[in-house]
């Protein structure tokens, strides 16, 4: 009688396991946060990284707000191809990403971003700016990505990688009107003491905290695990470097963004997520610019029930090591390109972990040239091939369900829904 009555509550918490649709009338949508959950939103918008979490007690934090130069970068990449804009072309990437945060703000709180976090400085990742790019309101900087979201959210506390490592960033990135116009929007804001900034430090757990009701959550947390080439030990607040900045530069002054992102693990309770931006998992020759920093990460992580793929799903990232080490139940693909996810990542991805664990996967845009490289039985593997997703975290931390919203209209609609999960990260 107990098992029944358990699997009655999961159900009508998460919807049907088999739902297609809005919650019934008599349940709360998903989509509305309520005290004590966690809610983790993969907006896609077709132009970069973007999602949006809501902690246990109305904490908000936006993570990324990609806009990509759509015409610079398809030249850049031809012949491989982008994923169409969503939900279409009308507003700008940044635009669309405030109307989603909005649907789904915590009934009766200001429209404001307690915290922002930028993992690095690509534009998909933070607004690439472009000679058409708008002014603000304010007229100090132009609107692109995180400055497009924040010309409608305020954002509170700005969090970054600094501007000091592996050189100096502000005269390496002198020419980037993108990288200038991110600074131009900070100092502003700064100038107005209208928003914190600082850079994220790894190992600690006091930048990113619960701002309104932190006393009454003392399960949650959100770990710094790496930033630059400092990575978390797994002891205390302890670091470690993960690579010179020798190798990063190979005796000149360029180097690759990607492995310098800033990575996050959120715990609530059993459940952990992780995030880390374009993170590498690969080095060497074949994989010039790229530092294997995966696999110190994964020593102080552990296992998770969740993650977002770093660096889009390509090939050069999430390697076997982190992902056997991590063993997530879910995962959630923030893909863009036609070669996303990679052939050799979608096989790991969908094999049984060492530990007897399979791989839910989330793609929120598998192409159909993606597919066919792919091949059948590996896109038919995966939950979904598009949409906006939304693993929404309850009991505690305890359970979980996975939602698949469509993201070809404004107004947030639920597709799919998966689950109720059991969290076990803590007991894995």
């Amino acid at each position: 009688m107990r098992s029944h009555t358990i699997l009655l509550v999961l159900t009508l918490a998460c919807g049907s396991l088999r739902s297609y649709g809005q919650a019934p009338a008599t349940q709360p949508s998903p989509l509305v946060w309520r005290t004590g959950e966690l809610a983790i939103h993969f907006i896609n918008t077709g132009r970069g990284n973007a999602s949006f979490l809501v902690f246990p007690d109305g904490t908000t934090m936006l993570v990324d707000a990609g806009d990509m130069d759509v015409a610079s970068s398809t030249q850049a990449l031809a012949p491989l191809r982008l994923a169409p804009a969503r939900p279409d072309s009308s507003r700008r990437p940044g635009q669309w990403i405030a109307s989603y945060i909005r649907q789904v703000m915590p009934a009766g709180w200001a429209p404001t971003l307690d915290y922002a976090l930028i993992t690095h400085y690509h534009g998909d990742h933070y607004g690439a700016v472009r000679p058409d790019s708008p002014l603000s309101a304010t007229g100090a900087y132009r609107l692109s990505g995180l400055t497009d979201v924040a010309e409608y959210l305020p954002i509170k506390t700005l969090l970054d990688r600094g501007y000091t490592y592996p050189v100096d960033v502000d005269a390496h990135y002198r020419t980037d009107p993108t990288f200038a116009n991110y600074r131009a929007f900070a100092k502003y804001w700064l100038g107005k003491g209208q928003l914190q900034a600082a850079a994220l430090q790894a190992g600690r757990t006091d930048q990113i905290i619960l701002r309104h009701a932190a006393g009454r959550y003392p399960n949650f947390a959100v770990r710094a695990i790496k930033s630059n080439a400092e990575v978390w030990t797994g002891q205390g607040t302890a670091t470690a470097t993960c690579f010179t900045t020798e190798q990063l530069l190979g005796g000149g002054h360029k180097f690759n963004e990607n492995p310098l992102s800033n990575a996050i693990k959120v715990t609530y309770g059993p459940f952990a997520y992780y995030a880390g931006g374009d993170n590498t998992g690969y080095g060497g020759s074949a994989y010039p610019g790229r530092q294997d920093v995966e696999t110190p990460m994964a020593r102080a992580i552990g296992r998770v029930d969740a993650l977002t793929l770093d660096h889009h799903g390509n090939r050069d990232a999430t390697n076997e090591t982190f992902l056997n080490a991590l063993a997530p139940k879910v995962v959630v693909g923030q893909s863009w390109c036609s070669d996303q996810p990679g052939q050799e990542l979608a096989f790991r991805l969908l094999n049984r972990r060492p530990a007897g664990d399979t791989t839910a996967v989330f793609n929120l845009h598998v192409q159909p040239a993606t597919q066919a490289y792919l091949g059948f039985w590996v896109a038919r593997g995966f939950k979904s091939l598009a949409g906006h997703v939304l693993i929404r975290v309850f009991d505690q931390g305890r359970r979980y369900c996975v939602y698949v919203l469509d993201d070809r209209t404004p107004t947030l609609t639920i597709k799919q829904t998966f689950g109720p999960y059991l969290a076990d990260s803590s007991a894995r």
